[in-house]
């Protein structure tokens, strides 16, 4: 292989990396061909294409060819980037190759102004075409970035072209802040050329496209020497998103006022219990008098008044001493329910007087799912200015503190809040539907695109009506009976016609305890009934959950599809990472386990799967964006009408020596589109842990949404 000894003396002087981090033409960040130490900057992606490709989408293999080469890449952890890359020729509709790569950078600088790095390409599939191992280092100086690092190169392309396969080096130079000159020795070829990137404050905040044209020594078919490609980052959240919670610069917490607690009870309807009177007579009328006040009966209306001009329903207050409990329900933010909490704390902190406090108890069709309380001076300093979140109660799955009125008894009280829930408020949830395969033997990408249709009708407390419909849109050939053998994915396409009709029924057992029973017809072709308990115990870092199903498929009611599983989740509050092992008998009745490693950033999750079935392996990656805005539209005539508040798109590849089969649905977690985890408890994003992990976010909604409109309204 031709060597180009010219560059080593660009080596042997201290050079810098002055520019972000960009995508090259294998699917890493890096130069041209040849990855550099850097990563993309956490909670960012990139969109990349390019024309160069080699391998078995090359001929001769030991040349390079024009064709595709699409990444989709993530800074998905600090010092972490993963990527997904597919290749084919220079059409679409033939075979392609899926693949995925890692780079892990090491996050301390044990020399200054040096990074290193590790990573792989084409990790763990079972056709490995590109598969190669490399370290890396990179030397940073001013406007000028030198890199030099060794592979071990297995994949099949390596076979041909030995690119990365041995000591490759190059060298960057930031020309300007929009223009860099670049020239390296990918071990295959010298390349020379230049990146083209916006200037700042062309694009919006974050978000930046770049374009890079190489000029190869090594001939390619056809007497080709010149290739290009394109890359778009876009930040996947807000800033203090894109920073892990423990790297967040925090202010110390606010401080709470202390004051004496009396007893007392005051509701909207003027009835006043005193549980812990004083001692004198006097004193006790003293006080019953100030509790009957108007000032305190105005201030109960008040807060009412407020939680309703915020659009939350169901609003009812209390006063427990110098205690406000306020119940409520959320409708409006839905995409993440967590600013909810922010306005509805936003509210009681702004209205409410020094030395009060409040308890927040947000419900879901009259199940409470979450209660907030602090002091209300503390934290309406934390919400306006820069102090920290104050010491609070924070209560998972938590118990009803709203009491029955002293007058009223049990059977009125059950009968008003069911009159309360047969009003007529449906939710009706617009989605896209997409069921694709990607890097397939019959084409780079196939897919059965459909819309949904989500219709959720509250009945009476914990119950809703669920109905789902679908309405196909668009199938490509292979989805279809004009494709090869009759339609290869055809099975796999999304129909026209109902989906769900099923009424569930949630239970509140008290102490993280919750239960949904559900029953109907799932799934299109399943009735039957299904339970769904779960148990987020003290701060919320650990749920458990089971699910089981009794299924008769209706094309032959004598097959039964029984679903038994359990899972267990971890959520690391330092940085904002989940950990969910699932294991039993599947949708499928196939049995095994899987693993989910979720990164949350903002509302943005990046997802890495690793599955086992019935011995097969499967490992993924996937990515959960919101197709809806942070605030829906309000009702209108009493129907709101919404986007997915979470929609949820994988890629996945088999594992191991055993070709490269197409596997459809391994390891399904049968899961309705109204459950417990996504219609109550905002995809487990309702406990302490995540609450203090994201507390940035309760202010940002509180000053967004909260404090304009309630300053509007006075």
């Amino acid at each position: 292989m031709k060597r180009n000894a010219f560059l080593a003396p660009w080596l042997l002087c201290p050079l810098a990396a002055a520019a972000q981090s960009n995508m090259n033409m294998q699917g890493m960040s890096g130069l041209f061909n040849v990855p550099d130490a850097s990563v993309l900057e956490y909670g960012t992606a990139v969109l990349a294409h390019d024309r160069q490709v080699d391998g078995r989408f090359a001929r001769p293999r030991t040349r390079n060819a024009a064709g595709n080469d699409m990444t989709i890449s993530a800074g998905a952890f600090p010092h972490v980037e993963v990527v997904g890359r597919n290749v084919t020729t220079t059409t679409t509709t033939e075979g392609s190759d899926l693949s995925f790569n890692i780079k892990l950078q090491l996050p301390w600088e044990l020399i200054e102004g040096v990074d290193f790095a590790i990573g792989e390409m084409d990790l763990g599939g079972s056709v490995n075409e590109y598969d190669t191992q490399f370290g890396v280092v990179t030397a940073q100086l001013g406007d000028f970035r030198t890199t030099i690092g060794f592979g071990k190169a297995d994949g099949k392309a390596a076979t041909g072209t030995g690119r990365l396969d041995g000591v490759f080096y190059g060298v960057e130079y930031l020309a300007t802040d929009w223009l860099s000159l670049i020239v390296e020795d990918d071990v295959h070829t010298l390349n020379t050329g230049l990146r083209l990137m916006t200037p700042p404050g062309l694009l919006p905040e974050g978000w930046k496209l770049a374009g890079s044209y190489m000029l190869s020594q090594e001939e390619g078919v056809k007497d080709r020497q010149d290739w290009y490609g394109l890359a778009l980052t876009v930040p996947l959240s807000a800033d203090y998103d894109r920073e892990i919670p423990k790297s967040r610069d925090r202010q110390p917490p606010a401080v709470a006022y202390t004051g004496k607690v009396v007893e007392e009870r005051l509701d909207s309807n003027d009835a006043v219990d005193l549980t812990a009177p004083p001692q004198s007579e006097y004193i006790r009328a003293e006080y019953r008098a100030k509790m009957r006040s108007a000032e305190n009966l105005d201030k109960v209306e008040s807060l009412r008044r407020r939680f309703r001009h915020a659009d939350f329903e169901q609003v009812r207050v209390q006063r427990n001493g110098n205690e406000w409990v306020i119940a409520f329900e959320n409708y409006r933010y839905n995409a993440n329910a967590i600013d909810a909490l922010g306005i509805a704390a936003g509210i009681a902190a702004e209205a409410l007087p020094e030395g009060s406090r409040f308890y927040l108890q947000m419900e879901k069709y009259g199940v409470p799912i979450f209660g907030m309380g602090g002091d209300s001076s503390a934290w309406g300093r934390f919400l306006n200015d820069d102090a920290g979140m104050p010491e609070s109660v924070l209560i998972a799955a938590p118990s009803n503190r709203i009491r029955r009125r002293s007058n009223q008894g049990m059977l009125d009280a059950v009968l008003g809040g069911t009159l309360d829930y047969l009003a007529f408020r449906p939710t009706l949830a617009i989605k896209p539907v997409v069921s694709s395969t990607l890097g397939t033997e019959f084409g780079v990408l196939d897919y059965s695109v459909a819309a949904r249709a989500d219709l959720m009708i509250p009945l009476w407390k914990g119950a809703a009506l669920n109905m789902t419909r679908d309405w196909s849109v668009y199938e490509t050939e292979d989805f279809t009976e004009e494709g090869v053998f009759g339609g290869v994915f055809r099975n796999q396409a999304v129909p026209s016609g109902f989906r769900d009709r099923i009424i569930s029924q949630t239970i509140r057992h008290g102490k993280g305890f919750t239960t949904m029973i559900s029953a109907g017809r799932f799934f299109r072709v399943n009735d039957g009934v299904m339970v769904e308990s779960r148990w987020e115990p003290g701060d919320g870092r650990h749920r458990f959950r089971a699910i089981a199903t009794d299924f008769d498929f209706k094309h032959n009611p004598g097959l039964k599809r029984e679903a038994r599983l359990w899972s267990y989740r971890y959520f690391a509050e330092s940085t904002n990472s989940e950990l969910n092992l699932t294991a039993g008998s599947f949708s499928a009745g196939d049995n095994g386990y899987r693993f989910d490693f979720t990164q949350h950033i903002g509302d943005t999750r990046i997802h890495l799967t690793y599955k086992d079935s019935e011995g097969n392996k499967f490992a993924g990656i996937g990515f959960t964006i919101p197709l809806t805005p942070r605030q829906d539209m309000a009702r209108i005539g009493g129907l709101q009408v919404v986007g997915a508040a979470r929609w949820r798109y994988d890629i996945s590849t088999i594992l191991g020596e055993q070709g490269n089969r197409l596997v459809f649905g391994p390891n399904v977690v049968p899961t309705a589109g109204f459950n417990l985890r996504n219609g109550y408890f905002n995809v487990d994003r309702l406990s302490p842990a995540y609450v203090r992990a994201n507390q940035e976010r309760l202010r940002d909604a509180w000053l967004k949404y909260g404090a304009p409109q309630q300053r509007a309204s006075e």
